[in-house]
């Protein structure tokens, strides 16, 4: 496997002890610590800013003989390297144009290809902050070459989408030097400068290590990639500088769109751990190293704008070791792995969630002026939460829950367990409950169109379905309420809805809700339910509802049942919804394959022995079959609330025809079957 073909490049954050002033040896350990990452699949390796020399060195970088020794050695690393297949970038002081400046250079096999001057560390006395007035200066001493100065250079690996710059964000610069003891906290994000629009910035840095500074780099990082939508990373300078005043802890951090990749700071001994950081066993000649798998092509960006006054550098390919993805497993890419990690921030992002619904529902009920809603009760997932959303929107425009009117209307297939669970949840959050038995009515209707009682066919189906609509649409008017659909964002996707029936509604809270999401909403619910339902006492039997519900077969139930067991599983037609929800969330985020998007599944499901190649690519092929062939349903759908997990309404960012033939993607499917 190519991992470059999918758009991953393996980039390693190294931190190789040192010696103060040993120039010598630090190019060797730098030249070991390189060729190592290079076998572990590294495309870039990056070392801390004056690497070369150590960050230790005062007013000596001031002096010509260490000058002299550090573009040396720097040389001497880059012949030494020549024939490993890696790109290199290593900090060292460098004089140039009768000013010294804490530079890196980026080479590869031989060659160097730019000198970029940093502003982390000028704060010494010794070194320049460069003016970047100048953006075409070339240096010539090096190599007898031409080699591009500047921080206007952008590095770009020829027939990829793999950029990077060097530098340029301030945030970084909250201690400046190893032996600097400012703590200043730094300049805001938002004064970040640089090149926009590469797919990674790399910050070498080399300063000075405090309690909790570990936490505000990753914190810097993790907003910067956000804010840009790349990846960032930093490495700072670590064991083997002076610490005669300060300490340097080694901390390195890699994140991509806000997201951790991988990250270690300095102080964990373990020689692997699970963020990728491999080869520290202690205080040796071992170099730290922390490696994760960049996506270049993530998230989702209308072609990548990148500065006009930027310098683009051209490096050769560099071929891929083909191995497995070195990424954090998600299985549920719709929660970030630091919420699902973290019960205060698991329980503050679903009450966002939830709150958001009842808010675009309030403001619905607003505009029209009505004060009671209708909802259709089934005792699953969708209405439940659709349900709890409701009466959280009474409570917030101060009504009684006995205004939300719940309507559950049993038909051919519906169990007790669901009936039953559907009406004790209404009934306990004080709603007015209404049962209207649907098969009278269905009998009469296939009668009048001539649809024979035990074909159980589509039309059987979807009549319930429309018929269900229909009263709640009718009773809704009645009351002067408004409809709450309780449709799903899978569902959505999926096409599994009746076209002008469960589709249909005057306002749906669930819209932008993944069936995987569902779940996790009201299992919040059922941890803190007192905004849903302020009465303690309740809050036992409450729960006891909602774990049958969540622990309840996902069903339609238009289908007779068989001695009040549900017979129609919805996941045993149509695939786990967890495996639609993975494609799902890759759909809407970004513009993937479906030869990338099977690459991560079988990264997060087959590793653990959930599903295999043949059974994700089975559930891939009616994901984009149902994707294609059911946007009709999509492009008429009501009005409802996106809380940021994605949207399919016809009015957003979702631009689908509903005619478009889905040839191209099924062949693509076709071929991966025969890999």
């Amino acid at each position: 496997m190519n991992i470059h073909d999918y758009g991953f490049y393996r980039i390693a954050a190294i931190v190789p002890p040192c010696g103060v002033g040993d120039c010598a040896g630090n190019a060797d350990r730098i030249i070991g610590a390189l060729r190592k990452s290079a076998e572990m699949g590294a495309d870039v390796a990056v070392f801390p800013a004056l690497a070369v020399t150590s960050a230790s060195c005062g007013v000596f970088f001031a002096q010509q003989p260490l000058l002299n020794a550090a573009e040396d050695r720097l040389a001497y690393i880059v012949r030494q390297t020549a024939m490993d297949p890696i790109i290199g970038i290593v900090g060292f002081p460098f004089f140039f144009s009768g000013n010294i400046y804490s530079a890196v250079a980026v080479f590869s096999r031989g060659i160097i290809y730019g000198i970029v001057p940093l502003d982390g560390t000028v704060q010494s006395g010794v070194f320049s902050r460069y003016s970047g007035k100048n953006t075409s200066l070339i240096v010539t001493g090096l190599q007898n070459a031409a080699v591009p100065f500047g921080t206007d250079l952008l590095f770009e690996v020829e027939k990829s989408r793999f950029s990077f710059t060097i530098g340029g964000g301030k945030a970084f610069e909250n201690r400046n030097t190893a032996e600097d003891n400012n703590t200043d906290g730094g300049t805001p994000l938002a004064d970040a400068e640089g090149i926009s629009g590469a797919a990674l910035c790399i910050e070498p840095l080399a300063q000075a290590s405090f309690a909790g500074s570990f936490t505000e780099l990753c914190r810097s990082a993790a907003a910067r990639s956000k804010q840009e939508r790349n990846t960032v990373m930093f490495v700072n300078a670590g064991w083997g500088e002076s610490t005669t005043d300060t300490a340097c802890a080694g901390e390195r951090g890699i994140y991509e769109n806000g997201e951790l990749l991988a990250a270690a700071n300095g102080f964990e001994l373990a020689a692997f751990n699970k963020t990728g950081d491999s080869g520290f066993t202690g205080y040796d000649d071992e170099a730290a190293i922390t490696f994760a798998d960049m996506d270049c092509e993530a998230p989702r960006i209308a072609g990548r704008a990148f500065s006009a006054a930027c310098r683009r550098i051209a490096i050769p390919a560099i071929p891929s070791r083909g191995m497995l993805l070195v990424r954090p497993r998600n299985p549920n890419p719709f929660i970030p792995l630091a919420v699902q990690n973290n019960e205060a921030a698991w329980e503050s992002f679903f009450s966002q969630v939830t709150e958001l619904q009842a808010r675009g529902l309030t403001k619905r009920m607003h505009h029209t002026g009505c004060k009671k809603t209708v909802i259709g009760i089934s005792g699953g997932l969708d209405s439940t939460l659709a349900l709890l959303v409701a009466v959280l929107a009474a409570r917030i425009l101060r009504q009684n829950t006995d205004s939300v009117t719940a309507i559950t209307m049993p038909g051919f297939g519906t169990t007790d367990r669901t009936k039953s669970n559907a009406l004790k949840l209404a009934e306990l959050l004080g709603c007015s409950v209404l049962t209207v038995p649907i098969e009278k009515a269905m009998l009469q209707h296939f009668e009048d169109i001539g649809h024979p009682v035990d074909l159980c066919n589509t039309v059987y189906e979807n009549a319930q379905a429309r018929e269900r609509t229909q009263i709640l649409m009718d009773k809704a008017n009645q009351l002067g309420a408004l409809l709450v659909g309780t449709g799903d964002l899978s569902e959505s996707a999926l096409g599994w809805e009746t076209y002008n029936g469960d589709h249909m509604s005057m306002y749906n809270v669930n819209a932008g809700i993944p069936k995987t999401m569902l779940r996790h909403c009201i299992r919040y619910i059922a941890a803190y339910p007192a905004p849903f339902l302020p009465d303690i006492k309740k809050h036992t039997d409450f729960r006891a509802i909602i774990e049958d519900i969540l622990n309840t077969p996902i069903s339609p139930e238009l289908l007779p049942a068989q001695k009040q067991v549900i017979t129609q599983k919805t996941e045993d037609i149509l695939g786990p919804y967890e495996l639609h929800d993975f494609f799902l969330y890759y759909l809407l985020h970004t513009d993937f394959s479906p030869a990338k998007i099977l690459l991560l599944a079988e990264h997060c499901f087959s590793t653990e022995q959930r599903y295999n190649r043949q059974q994700i690519l089975g559930c891939m092929r009616i994901f984009y079959r149902r994707l294609f062939s059911q946007q009709f349903k999509r492009s008429c759908a009501p009005d409802g609330v996106q809380v940021g997990f994605g949207s399919f309404s016809p009015r957003g960012s979702w631009q689908m025809p509903s005619d478009m033939n889905a040839a191209v993607w099924l062949a693509e499917l076709e071929k991966l079957t025969e890999v």
